[in-house]
């Protein structure tokens, strides 16, 4: 499930659409320049969008998956 705004919505390209409360960790995958796959884990808001931002504003890297989730939730809690 993507949890990011798409282009051409009010919100801005890269800005995450929903983050909890509390214990929230966005799992953010892209695909390098070298054509490797990488995964970050973040557990800051203002961390996640600005890694987005540099992922859609670069030529180099392709976004393959932004999710947000609560820590303790999921296959890799």
């Amino acid at each position: 499930m993507d949890e990011t705004s798409k282009a051409g919505q009010d919100e801005p390209a890269g800005r995450l659409l929903d983050w909890p409360d509390s214990g929230g960790v966005a799992v953010i995958t892209w695909h390098g320049a070298s054509g490797g796959v990488h995964r970050q884990e973040l557990a800051s808001r203002r961390d996640a969008e600005e890694l987005l931002a540099k992922i859609r504003g670069s030529d180099e890297l392709r976004l393959v998956s932004a999710q947000v989730r609560r820590l303790g939730i999921g296959p890799d809690s």
